[in-house]
């Protein structure tokens, strides 16, 4: 379940992620949303980044 917050209409809540980027009750893009990694599809730019991340040398320092 990921949890949410919409700065547009206030409601705050969980519901099942689908991969929609907006506000389930309002739809507004303003929101917030927190959740799990296993609710990402495999192919989530998010996914992809933090799997760069921990490939890369951890000597290297980073910007």
């Amino acid at each position: 379940m990921a949890r949410f917050r919409c700065r547009a209409c206030a409601e705050e809540g969980s519901f099942v992620y689908d991969g929609r980027h907006a506000c389930p009750r309002c739809g507004s893009v303003d929101v917030q949303f927190a959740l799990s990694v296993e609710e990402l599809a495999d192919d989530d730019p998010l996914i992809a980044a933090m799997t760069a991340l921990a490939e890369s040398d951890p000597t290297e320092p980073t910007d």
